[in-house]
């Protein structure tokens, strides 16, 4: 019988990070990703919009979740 090695490579973490900076009427937004192909970026681009829309259709006020930055 043969001495057989196999090596398990672990699934690359995927990471996938949107900003908007709103200030005085200007947006400024900024984006990184980590793993994420350009089609799947704008996958989950789609998914987030999707989402957005579920929730104006169910008539939910807490659309977005807001956070201040000291």
């Amino acid at each position: 019988m043969k001495n057989t090695k196999f090596s398990i490579m672990a699934e690359k973490k995927k990471r996938f990070l949107l900003s908007f900076d709103v200030d005085n009427n200007n947006i400024k937004t900024s984006m990184k990703t980590e793993n994420v192909s350009p089609q799947e970026a704008l996958g989950l681009l789609d998914m987030v919009k999707d989402q957005i829309l579920d929730n104006l259709k169910k008539s939910k006020k807490d659309i977005f979740q807001m956070s201040k930055k000291d």
